[in-house]
């Protein structure tokens, strides 16, 4: 949690550069960095996975109800499950989910509910890894976090997912609302949907016909190619938060205003699709560099701009209270994430995931 690094040195066990690991090995050149105003010493970065262990473009993390740090990997649209992450027990196990081509293809954002289940979904026209012409057949995802089902069950040859919708191709964002609800960043059209699975459809089922999925008509959202737009909702406001990349701002939505309006072409019979008029909404903070990464801490946002590599903490009217300058420099800071430890992780795409200590 940024809002709570002092400007200390650490008594911690660090190697000779500042940087930790769980195996006390030295992690890729990272630099410590203070909490904003340049004072050495007061961050720690602590290594948790990298090149070494065949992480390659993580984009997205989040964290199961046993602690579990599962970790999205572009290049070979694997997923990493992390045990005892950040401790000298850690380790890890790297899945690949039946048909990940289709589902989770290019995955850009993942999102975790109460920590049993978890969506995700992915920077994709659906092209099946460039192997055929995209035909926008993508969306969310809805996956178990049980690890004797996740990227091991295949009852019909489509893996383990639990369900999917296709209306939303080249999403880059995702947030968990209740129940099997998640709204996403939809690239393709420039807008935030509301996905309802309702009932799902069993493991590696397809019958994907029953989910009511809602597009907003406003704010309209830009996505900027391979960059994140993450989003996370205020449970008790039911508060919406987004990082619109390309618009270089932070944007609120209430997500129990508007009314629905006109009916929208469907790709499975059944689902219901619509425009959804009238909500309420705003600007949080802007001039941003990329916004894209994302995460809420007590009635506090952090931010991290893609553009710049720096991760800042605002009010909730804005209001800049702290900053940090990661070092990552530009197109580098993709996924952050409170834990359960209530520090804050961060992937950098090229080097690996770390936690900021303290």
């Amino acid at each position: 949690m940024i809002a709570m690094i002092p400007t200390l040195f650490l008594l911690t066990a660090c190697t000779d550069d500042g940087k930790t690991s769980p195996d006390d090995s030295v992690a890729p050149e990272i630099p410590v960095l203070g909490d904003g105003d340049g004072s050495p010493g007061s961050v720690t970065w602590t290594y948790i996975l990298g090149a070494e262990e065949e992480l390659d473009d993580p984009r997205d993390l989040g964290f199961d109800s046993s602690g579990n740090l599962w970790i999205a990997n572009r290049k070979d649209d694997r997923t990493f499950i992390v045990f005892d992450p950040g401790r000298p027990t850690q380790s890890f196990d790297r899945r690949q989910e039946g048909a990940a081509e289709h589902f989770m293809e290019e995955t850009a954002a993942m999102s975790f509910d109460t920590g049993t289940q978890f969506a995700t979904c992915g920077e994709t026209n659906n092209t099946y890894n460039g192997q055929a012409p995209g035909n926008g057949y993508m969306g969310p995802v809805l996956y178990t976090t049980d690890l004797n089902i996740f990227g091991v069950a295949n009852p019909i040859g489509l893996g383990s997912h639990l369900d999917m919708t296709h209306e939303t191709p080249l999403c880059v964002g995702i947030a968990w609302e209740t129940a099997n609800v998640y709204w996403v960043f939809d690239g393709a059209h420039g807008a935030l949907v509301r996905n309802d699975f309702q009932a799902d459809h069993g493991i590696g089922m397809d019958e994907h016909f029953d989910s009511i999925v809602y597009r907003l008509s406003e704010p309209e959202v830009k996505r900027v190619q391979e960059a994140p737009g993450h989003m996370v909702i205020d449970a008790e406001t039911k508060i919406l938060y987004v990082a619109d990349t390309g618009g270089g701002r932070i944007l609120w939505v209430d997500t129990t205003s508007g009314t629905a309006g006109n009916n929208l072409r469907v790709h499975d019979p059944g689902v219901e699709h619509r425009v959804w008029d009238g909500v309420d909404w705003g600007v949080v903070a802007e001039g941003l560099d990329q916004p894209g990464a994302l995460a809420m801490v007590g009635d506090h946002l952090i931010v991290g701009e893609w553009g710049n590599g720096k991760l800042s903490e605002l009010d909730l009217d804005g209001t800049l209270l702290r900053s940090l300058d990661t070092g990552f420099g530009s197109q580098r800071l993709y996924g952050i994430e409170i834990g359960p430890d209530g520090q804050l992780w961060v992937i950098d795409k090229d080097s690996g995931v770390y936690r900021i200590d303290p």
